[in-house]
């Protein structure tokens, strides 16, 4: 199997870049050509112009893909064409038009088809028209073929994450024809073909389970989701992120996006856009038995999940690979996003790459449509050695503290701190009824450690005080036993104390470490961290406390100025 990647920016480079292709396709040994295409810019009429010429030129060569997104970051317009071939009859295209309302018809035109192909390993699957329950389709097909991996992605829409979205003339799937909605496929078989699939996320599930309630309302994507947790859908993220629904809204939410498990798979969600009501619209399929929570990650855990994916990889030794990345993906990296790219680019410099609004991987019913996700498939003829289909799910990767010397980075120990809270909450919602009294102390319990975590994690970004929040806390439950305060209030009191500096957060480490001594404007921001500190706590309503020791812990008994930091 040989496999060559072309990118060009307009209609007529492609064009004319046709004649290399035919070149190759001369020149290269096989008995089977296909052409992976993606466009992005490209309207349906100037794709129906490449497609014709292809008809004329290559009538011989097999192809499937969609329009989608050239280069996130650039927002690049242009065509990829990634030229593939076998050296045995592997690709098998199949096209059926589909309507909203019409998926059980291609179910079962779908199925007619592949039940004349021995020796099915994988299919990939190109739509358009995200109105359509591709969902059912994925699900259906994944089912009927035993052990044979199913990806590809949807076709790119118009405008999103606004009030509406747009279809226009450049989302279609590519296969026969250009399709505006419906299907392209591509079956890949054969006696010798061995195919790998990976499904490479890296964000966990935090929080606790949030139920769900939908609607019939369809905007875009397969599901509405009217209510969360008996309130508005779009609420959920002001309540848990302070995010407000805006031009910034993805980047203000890229490193938490909504997590559902599907049989064991965790899957992300972002939500395409939304309506006046506050209703949002997944590109996704929900049941109103599923339960939702938010997913976190830190830059270093996708990136290693990665590059461990493009180590197997490797392994494979992929005679050819197909990666498809999400938009959200791009948007969490950043100016890092060619990172995991390069990571696969150094196995196969000519791998053919699209991005998505959304991807696909499925295997037995598990997973479907995602998002956040990358899927990288790898193909190769070895007619040695019996084929066998791979699949892998990657769990997001841990850190471990044994993995570096001295202190753990910040990201770390709130991502481990995530994970750890996470299970004990679910744990503690799951056996809420049979173990209420125990638990109930056991939440108390878990309260005060909380809140004595998070005093260190504060405490550990002032190498002079370190420790300084438990000593304040041990004086002023003290002093308040010996005022003679109850228990309680003496326990209120001590928690206080843990918490008095947290405001010191938002003061950069080259602040609050700094050896000499501070400028004006370094002191008067200093000066701050009552007031953030009791903005912060105020949000614990259960404790209201906490943030009146925050914000006047500074205030002398007599009312005087302090002019001394601590």
């Amino acid at each position: 199997m040989w496999q060559k990647n072309h990118t060009f920016n307009t209609l007529e480079q492609a064009l004319a870049g046709l004649q290399v292709i035919e070149t190759e396709i001369n020149l290269i040994p096989h008995q089977d050509a296909m052409l992976f295409i993606f466009a992005d810019g490209i309207d349906q009429s100037q794709m129906k112009k490449l497609i014709s010429v292809l008809d004329a030129k290559l009538p011989n060569v097999k192809r499937a893909g969609s329009s989608g997104f050239m280069n996130m970051m650039l927002r690049a317009v242009g065509i990829h064409m990634n030229l593939i071939l076998a050296d045995e009859p592997c690709f098998f295209p199949v096209q059926i038009p589909c309507e909203p309302g019409e998926e059980k018809s291609v179910i079962e035109k779908f199925l007619a088809e592949t039940s004349k192909i021995p020796d099915i390993k994988a299919i990939s699957l190109y739509y358009a028209n995200s109105l359509i329950d591709a969902s059912s389709i994925i699900k259906k097909i994944s089912l009927e073929l035993k052990d044979v991996n199913v990806f590809g992605m949807m076709a790119k829409l118009g405008k999103i994450f606004s009030d509406a979205v747009s279809y226009d003339e450049t989302s279609y799937a590519i296969g026969q024809d250009v399709l505006m909605s419906g299907f392209s496929f591509m079956i890949f078989a054969g006696k010798n073909l061995q195919v790998y699939m990976d499904y490479v996320l890296g964000w966990k599930a935090i929080g606790k389970e949030m139920n769900v309630s939908l609607c019939d309302k369809k905007i875009v994507g397969e599901c509405c989701v009217e209510k969360i947790e008996n309130q508005r859908a779009i609420e959920i993220y002001q309540k848990y992120l302070g995010v407000e629904w805006n031009d910034n809204f993805i980047m203000n939410i890229c490193e938490f996006p909504l997590m559902v498990n599907d049989n064991g798979v965790d899957v992300c969600m972002i939500p395409m856009t939304k309506d006046s009501q506050g209703n949002l619209f997944f590109l996704r399929k929900l049941n109103e038995t599923d339960t939702i929570r938010f997913s976190y990650a830190t830059h270093e855990e996708v990136l290693t999940g990665a590059k461990e994916a493009s180590e197997r990889m490797k392994q494979f030794e992929a005679q050819a690979v197909i990666l498809t990345r999400c938009g959200n993906r791009v948007v969490f990296f950043g100016e890092r996003s060619n990172l995991e790219y390069d990571f696969y680019k150094k196995i196969n410099p000519e791998l053919a790459l699209c991005y998505g609004h959304c991807e696909i991987s499925c295997l037995d019913g598990k997973g479907g449509i995602l998002n956040s996700a990358l899927v990288a498939v790898g193909f190769k003829e070895c007619s040695s050695v019996q084929s066998e289909n791979k699949n892998f799910v990657v769990s997001p990767y841990v850190y471990r503290a044994s993995e570096t010397e001295g202190i753990i980075p910040l990201p770390y120990r709130i991502s481990h701190f995530f994970s750890i809270m996470t299970d004990e909450l679910l744990h503690f919602q799951h056996h809420l009824e049979e173990e209420v009294a125990i638990k109930t102390r056991e939440k108390e319990s878990l309260s005060f450690h909380v809140v004595l975590t998070l005093a260190d994690a504060i405490d550990a970004k002032d190498k002079y005080t370190n420790g300084h929040s438990r000593r304040v806390a041990a004086y002023s439950r003290e002093i308040a036993k010996r005022a003679g305060y109850s228990l309680q209030e003496q326990n209120e009191i001590y928690m206080m104390g843990l918490l008095h500096d947290v405001g010191k957060i938002g003061i950069p480490d080259s602040v609050i470490n700094k050896p000499g001594k501070l400028t004006n404007d370094e002191f008067e921001r200093i000066k701050l961290h009552p007031v953030v500190g009791a903005h912060i706590l105020s949000n614990i309503k259960e404790m209201p406390k906490l943030a009146i020791g925050a914000h006047w812990h500074h205030e002398r008994y007599d009312r005087s100025e302090e002019h001394t930091s601590e």
